[in-house]
């Protein structure tokens, strides 16, 4: 479905990543971890086309991305970013119909328009859609910008997958829409889609994503489920901080804890 094979980026001389490789299948949501600088943000950029790689090849469907075009991804891949800048201010559901221009010329469809409010109503946005994009929150506008990318997608040939890439999407969220974020996510997933998140709460990520890509320094150090991936020494390799691993007490996945641990004391 979406192959990534062996590719590198660089700035000058500087590496960003190095021979990078996964493969994903429909259906599956695929949480990218790892420091700053591990080069995250940079792979979501090869994958949107913002950005060509140095080295290697990524193919979806098969296809070879350098051969196809953004335009021609339009309908089958959509993208958040992070601190996404308006040149203009908008009403908030004109900024969620951006996301339907791939699909009308002059004018929005009935179909657009519903798909517009259904991923409003998802993302709990309908409330203040005709409220200014600028007056909006942090939380908020990001919250927009994920209903902006879903609705690109929305009702969009239900017999081929679609790709959702979501640079830290949950950056200025409460603790509820964060949750919600990752049930929509998982939801996406769910449909024969496949999505990349980028993240920095493990212990999330751990609990939706059905496999992790953990990167340091550009390389891949794990790629696969919470648990294969998630291990200590992973962990304090990559984020160079003491931390233990042990099992969730509610949910079937690691619980992930960083600090300085004392050292258990007997009791007679």
């Amino acid at each position: 479905m979406l192959q990534v094979e062996n590719i590198s980026f660089r700035i000058k001389s500087k590496h960003i990543l190095q021979g990078v490789s996964f493969e994903t299948y429909p259906g599956e949501f695929i949480a990218v971890l790892g420091a700053n600088g591990a080069g995250k943000s940079t792979l979501i950029k090869l994958l949107s086309q913002e950005h060509k790689p140095f080295k290697g090849r990524i193919l979806w469907k098969k296809r070879a991305l350098r051969k196809t075009s953004a335009q021609q991804m339009a309908s089958e891949r959509a993208v958040l970013t992070q601190n996404i800048h308006m040149s203009h201010d908008f009403p908030v559901n004109e900024v969620v119909l951006m996301g339907r221009y791939p699909h009308f010329k002059n004018y929005p469809q009935t179909k657009d328009l519903e798909a517009v409010k259904a991923t409003m109503q998802q993302t709990d946005t309908l409330v203040f859609r005709d409220r200014s994009y600028a007056s909006l929150s942090g939380g908020e506008k990001q919250r927009v910008q994920l209903a902006r990318a879903l609705a690109q997608l929305h009702e969009v040939d239900h017999h081929s997958s679609k790709l959702l890439l979501l640079d830290e999407p949950l950056n200025n969220l409460d603790v509820k829409h964060q949750h919600n974020c990752l049930r929509l996510s998982q939801s996406f997933a769910q449909q024969g889609n496949v999505l990349l998140m980028v993240m920095h709460d493990i212990n999330l990520a751990a609990m939706y994503a059905h496999k992790i890509l953990l990167l340091h320094q550009g390389q891949v150090v794990g790629f696969g489920t919470p648990t294969e991936v998630l291990t200590e020494d992973k962990l304090s390799l990559c984020y160079n901080f003491p931390v233990k691993v042990e099992h969730h007490p509610y949910h079937h996945c690691p619980a992930v804890y960083f600090g300085n641990f004392p050292k258990a004391v007997g009791i007679n």
